[in-house]
């Protein structure tokens, strides 16, 4: 998570640790005095980790990074998600790079690269400042323009343009005190079965009509409501890899994230783990399906009413092996 001084980073964090969204989150943070932790959260303190009662964990860096990642994935109960919070004079490129070494690539997928700006002072950073805010912008896969409650129409419209021209390939989330849903900002647990909840209709088949919200904290947050929307896509028949990253490269770029397993005709045995950011998208051999079902298992999110989710959906049913090839 990369961001000017002042853009809100400390403000997500907090959002964060103390929504309600059952996930184990650990946050990796350069200074715990950053942190607003209401005592009454806290469940154990160690050295260099807080722990809280709802199962997320604060860590702050010491010197070494890539040893604290580590030190978390080691833990009993490793955490679903880790999200490190990159100085506010940090370039975010060199923060990624460093996941991609051989002591920790095996360990840990780099989901993406969240960016945070500031609607009311971004535009006005003297030359210097504006230079590294606009690197962090260009390495950004989500973009979230915070504060957008302090700007007129005509200046968000502006900014907007701005960021657009500075990283065109990235969707831009407006919010206001960076409450948005936990699920745009970290994914949806593909891990889990699709199942019917209070936050995302899973169905038995394709999920021809969207969910009508996302984000478990987001019944607090009924404007969310009709910003978001969230499908599935399950198919027990084998896709073919090729065909499936040229459908995944031309999805809207509305389509905020997708994850899941996929069935690949290219390797049956082994189950695949889609993450896709923005239009960052990873695939990556996991293991081999063992006693589950080999079936392809993916959800979406997108910004609701733009997606055509039937079309979508039967581009993926095109890359299986036993379909015909237009």
């Amino acid at each position: 998570m990369a961001g000017f001084l002042g853009a809100g980073k400390s403000t997500l964090l907090n959002h964060i640790l103390t929504s309600d969204h059952g996930l184990r989150t650990a946050v990796v943070v350069n200074d715990f005095g950053s942190i607003n932790i209401d005592a009454d959260l806290i469940a154990d303190v160690g050295e260099s980790i807080v722990g809280l009662a709802n199962g997320c964990i604060c860590c702050a860096i010491r010197s070494d990074l890539i040893g604290a990642v580590l030190g978390l994935v080691d833990l009993p109960e490793r955490p679903d998600h880790i999200l490190i919070e990159a100085s506010g004079v940090a370039d975010p490129k060199s923060v990624y790079q460093a996941f991609l070494q051989p002591e920790i690539r095996n360990d840990v997928l780099v989901d993406g690269v969240l960016t945070l700006v500031d609607a009311e002072q971004a535009g006005c950073l003297p030359e210097k400042e504006q230079q590294l805010a606009c690197e962090q912008i260009e390495s950004g896969d989500l973009i979230i323009l915070n504060k957008v409650d302090l700007v007129d129409n005509e200046t968000l419209r502006e900014m907007k343009s701005w960021l657009s021209s500075i990283n065109p390939r990235a969707q831009v989330i407006e919010a206001c005190q960076c409450r948005l849903p936990v699920d745009v900002l970290l994914g949806l647990d593909a891990r889990k079965p699709l199942v019917k909840h209070s936050a995302v209709n899973a169905q038995a088949d394709h999920a021809q009509e969207p969910s009508t919200c996302i984000g478990r904290d987001v019944a607090d947050h009924h404007h969310h409501e009709n910003t978001f929307e969230s499908w599935n896509y399950k198919s027990d028949r084998p896709l073919r890899l090729g065909l499936l990253n040229q459908v995944l490269s031309h999805l809207p770029k509305e389509v905020l994230r997708a994850k899941g397993f996929i069935y690949a005709s290219d390797d049956p045995t082994c189950r695949h783990l889609l993450q896709m950011v923005g239009r960052r998208a990873v695939l990556s051999s996991e293991r081999h399906w063992r006693e589950c079902q080999p079936e392809t298992r993916l959800v979406f999110i997108a910004r609701r009413g733009v997606c055509n989710i039937p079309a979508i959906n039967r581009a993926f049913d095109k890359c299986a092996e036993d379909a015909p090839i237009a």
